[in-house]
């Protein structure tokens, strides 16, 4: 059930206000293609984008990011965690997105908290905008049902009507609390009425036959798939052509895997540890001390990140490791393309 209704240019107007409190990310026009950038001005936030070739992950889970330093202090060696975080909204995120920071909430406070996500993540708020049809070829959102959204944000929009001059009318859903209080206390938008609730359900049926399917079989059934392909020659022929760049894993919105390095200065006294992305597709990645390494070739690899996003995420942590976007299809060099490599499994049954 609707919540709100809110018209495009008072939500704008609510942002730039909101920019006065917190640095506001959004999608961002860049020579024909869309980032999540830091907004200087309202008029860059382009809320009716197609998809961004980057998620918002980076600014939950910097790729660079200091955790603590140490150093002497009376005569013992003192650690000090290096826990800070911004007041940020993240505007304009798509379901696909949202599902993906879903799972990050969850791996991130899950069995070992992580006080440096969750501090941030605690200090920012999220404005998701609903897509009415796929966002470009190659995705499969749908198939792994991650184009539709009810976590991870604290309003979600839907586009119902789009009046003069690209003035869309959105239906809002509360998330949380920050966001009905942030509408409520603006006094923006007004109450729903019966056409706009009929008007989302009219929305949502078109939405539902806009997306294709890309799979033959559902998605529930993957994991079990994929125990069965285990050796299936298609891993090593596929992995012929991959260059293990690990393009896959930087784009991907779902990737949380990172090294701890602990650096020292140059009196070996004090220094810094520090945190950074890595990925499953590099050829160092599995090694471990004595120069062993448990992936040492591409197929094993390429079948880790393959079985990671369709089996064993879903299974440890009871959410989907792949959200459908396909930005890892996009970003490889070689043309590898999940979607493929998922029908190939399937027709080997």
């Amino acid at each position: 059930m609707l919540d709100r209704v809110i018209e495009k240019n008072e939500l704008l107007t609510l942002v730039d206000d909101l920019s006065r409190h917190r640095t506001v990310v959004g999608p961002v026009a860049r020579q024909g293609r869309y980032s999540y950038e830091r907004l200087e001005q309202i008029h860059q936030l382009e809320l009716g984008f197609d998809y961004c070739v980057y998620s918002p992950r980076q600014y939950l889970l910097p790729p660079h990011e200091v955790l603590l330093t140490f150093g002497p202090e009376h005569g013992e060696t003192k650690a000090v965690p290096n826990i800070a975080a911004e007041p940020l909204a993240i505007v304009g995120v798509h379901p696909c997105d949202l599902n993906a920071i879903r799972l990050l909430d969850h791996v991130f406070a899950h069995n070992h908290r992580d006080e440096h996500y969750l501090t941030r993540r605690a200090q920012t708020m999220i404005v998701g905008i609903d897509c009415p049809r796929p966002c470009t070829e190659g995705v499969f959102c749908a198939d792994m049902r991650g184009n539709n959204a009810n976590a991870a944000f604290d309003l979600m929009c839907y586009p119902l009507s789009e009046g003069a001059a690209g003035n869309v009318r959105y239906g809002v859903i509360f998330g949380t609390d920050q966001g009905r209080e942030w509408l409520l206390y603006n006094q923006a938008g007004a109450g729903p009425t019966a056409d706009d609730q009929r008007a989302l359900d009219s929305y949502r049926r078109q939405k539902a036959a806009a997306f294709p399917k890309m799979l033959p079989f559902d998605v529930d059934s993957l994991p079990r798939l994929l125990a069965r392909s285990y050796d299936s020659l298609l891993w090593e022929a596929t992995a012929r052509r991959c260059y293990s760049c690990g393009s896959c894993n930087l784009s991907c919105p779902t990737c949380y895997c990172f090294s701890v390095t602990d650096e020292l200065d140059i009196s070996l006294r004090s220094g810094r540890r520090y945190r950074e992305w890595d990925g499953c597709q590099l050829k160092n990645f599995a090694l471990v001390a004595g120069d062993h390494n448990f992936r040492p070739h591409a197929a094993s690899r390429l079948r880790h990140r393959i079985y990671r996003k369709g089996k064993w995420v879903k299974e440890r942590e009871g959410l989907p490791g792949c959200v459908g976007c396909a930005r890892c299809d996009r970003a490889c060099t070689a043309k590898i393309n999940s979607v493929e490599i998922y029908n190939q499994l399937a027709e080997e049954e």
